[in-house]
């Protein structure tokens, strides 16, 4: 899936949700902290990129007929000054990060205190350092940073009801993922000037798997959710996630 395909897809899911919010009387907002980070530097054909993002930002989700839940987010992170290295040199300015998910989640069999469910999301992660000041070999440099993750995820799970009022989820399935990251820095001096630059663009298929606790009360809850995805397909790393979520009904 091309880069602007996948973005229209999410773009259009959240859209979709955000018009049956505004008719809706049982849509739930949910601020939501994200962070996530890869266990080790993202080695593809012998270019290493550090992947980290953090995230603050807003949930919407919709509840079809007892079988079908509707899911959006969008979040948005900076920091101002943020060390980055690539080509040989270390770099500090500010990064910007972004969050932009949609997921279904459908029930496919409930009893007692089991649901078993099936999950199909797509999202898009993005960090961008355009403004990098940095030394190498005792040369000043100037750079620019892009990284970004799509990816096609498609799980099945189990979850188990510990009280009537707290449930644990597991899951775990297959993601179609793609990552494009390049970087740039440039030195400048006494007429003398030189380029130097760092380009990944790779996609693979591995296991995702998932970890979370929630409450289920009739207004407000919390949720907690620890997950990973693996890049084995690719790099010998994966991407491990956190994310805390606080929901509420009106």
């Amino acid at each position: 899936m091309s880069k602007k395909s996948h973005l229209q897809s999410v773009s259009a899911a959240i859209f979709c949700l955000i018009g049956t919010a505004a008719a809706s009387e049982s849509i739930t907002a949910s601020p939501f902290a994200f962070y996530e980070r890869a266990n080790q530097n993202i080695v593809i054909d012998g270019v290493s990129t550090k992947y980290a993002l953090g995230v603050l930002g807003i949930q919407l989700e919709k509840e079809f007929n007892n079988f079908i839940t509707a899911s959006a987010k969008v979040g948005y992170g900076q920091i101002d000054d943020q060390k980055t290295s690539f080509s040989g040199a270390t770099f500090y300015g500010q990064v910007i990060g972004s969050y932009i998910s949609t997921k279904g989640t459908f029930k496919l069999m409930e009893q007692d205190n089991i649901t078993l469910f099936g999950t199909f999301g797509l999202s898009q992660k993005e960090l961008k350092a355009p403004n990098l000041l940095g030394t190498r070999n005792g040369l000043d440099l100037t750079g620019k940073a892009h990284t970004t993750i799509r990816a096609t995820d498609l799980a099945l799970g189990v979850d188990y009801a510990l009280t009537k009022s707290i449930s644990v989820q597991l899951s775990g399935g297959v993601s179609r993922w793609q990552i494009k990251s390049n970087a740039v820095a440039y030195y400048s001096s006494s007429g003398l000037s030189a380029t130097a630059r760092k380009d990944i663009d790779s996609k693979g298929t591995d296991p995702i798997f998932a970890v979370s606790l929630e409450t289920n009360k009739p207004n407000h809850n919390f949720a907690a959710k620890i997950s990973n995805r693996s890049l084995g397909s690719q790099a010998d790393t994966s991407i491990t996630s956190g994310e805390l979520t606080y929901s509420y009904q009106f």
